[in-house]
C-alpha cells in the first residue's frame, strides 16, 4: 500500500513537471535564419504566436514547440518599417527533428538622393557615397544617387574635381567643402547643393 502511494505521488510530480516545462505540448523547436534585416518592426507569426525580430538578428526561434507531424506555416504579421521581408521554406510538416530550414530575407527600401549643381563648366566631377559614385557631365544642373537606403546616415564626398574647377557643398562642415553629411528620408530626398567655380 505504501509503495502504491509513493508511485502515485511520483506520477503526480512528474505530470506537474512536464506541464511546467511544456511537456504537454510539442517537443521540437521551430526556428530559422534571417538575412539583411537592418530595420526594427518585423513580427513573424506561427500558430497564433507573434514573434518580434529586431534589426541585426540573424536567426529566430519560436517559443511554442511543435510535435512530430505537426504542420507549421510561418508568415509575416508585420513588415519592418522601411524594409520588405519575405519567407522561404516557411511552411511544412515537422519530422523527428527541430525545424531549422525557414529563411527570412529582407531588403531595405531605397530612394533617390539628389541635389542641385551650379557653375559646372567642365567634365571630370565625380561624387561618391561610399563605393557608389556618380559623374555629372559639364553643364549638369543636378546630381542623383538613385538608390540610397531608407534612414541611413550618408556622406557625399567629391572624389574628383572637374578640370580647372573647384567645387564646394553648401552647408559642408569641412574647411574645403569637399563633403557633406545627412540622413536619408523615407522618400526621395534633396541633398546639399554643390557650387563649382573656376580655379
Amino acid at each position: 500500500m505504501k509503495n502504491l502511494y509513493l508511485r502515485s505521488m511520483l506520477a503526480a510530480a512528474c505530470a506537474v513537471t512536464l506541464a511546467a516545462c511544456g511537456g504537454s505540448g510539442g517537443n521540437l523547436y521551430l526556428s530559422g535564419q534571417v538575412s539583411n534585416l537592418a530595420k526594427d518592426g518585423l513580427i513573424l507569426l506561427n500558430d497564433g504566436e507573434r514573434l518580434p525580430v529586431s534589426a541585426g538578428q540573424t536567426s529566430f526561434v519560436f517559443t511554442k514547440l511543435v510535435n512530430t507531424d505537426d504542420r507549421y506555416d510561418i508568415s509575416i504579421a508585420q513588415q519592418p518599417k522601411g524594409a520588405v521581408c519575405k519567407i522561404t521554406n516557411g511552411a511544412g510538416k515537422a519530422s523527428s527533428y527541430s525545424v531549422t530550414t525557414a529563411f527570412v530575407s529582407c531588403e531595405t527600401n531605397t530612394y533617390p538622393l539628389s541635389g542641385t549643381i551650379t557653375g559646372l563648366t567642365a567634365d571630370g566631377l565625380t561624387l561618391a557615397i561610399g563605393s557608389t559614385t556618380t559623374s555629372p557631365l559639364k553643364g549638369s544642373t543636378s546630381y542623383t544617387f538613385p538608390n540610397v537606403n531608407d534612414g541611413i546616415a550618408y556622406n557625399i564626398s567629391i572624389a574628383t574635381y572637374p578640370t580647372g574647377q573647384t567645387c564646394k557643398f553648401v552647408g559642408s562642415a569641412s574647411a574645403n567643402g569637399r563633403d557633406v553629411v545627412g540622413t536619408m528620408g523615407s522618400a526621395a530626398t534633396t541633398g546639399a547643393a554643390l557650387n563649382c567655380t573656376a580655379l
